[in-house]
């Protein structure tokens, strides 16, 4: 499950990436609407879903400490 959630969170970077490319693109006068919209929504899906998990899965990454 870490690894889902480590291409997941990748993945997230990517897609915003685009979105931040297709913004950028503007300034040069060659703006790309289609990558602003793939990146922000598939950006922040993948961050949900990572997070999601992420959450549903916390204990078996930090098991609750034993009192001795």
């Amino acid at each position: 499950m870490r690894m889902v959630v480590m291409w997941l969170s990748i993945t997230t970077l990517v897609l915003y990436g685009y979105a931040l490319a297709g913004m950028g693109g503007y300034l040069l006068g060659r703006g790309r609407i289609d990558y602003i919209v793939l990146g922000l929504l598939g950006g922040s899906a993948t961050a949900a879903t990572a997070l999601w998990l992420w959450k549903k899965n916390i204990h078996r990454y930090f098991p609750p400490e034993q009192d001795k």
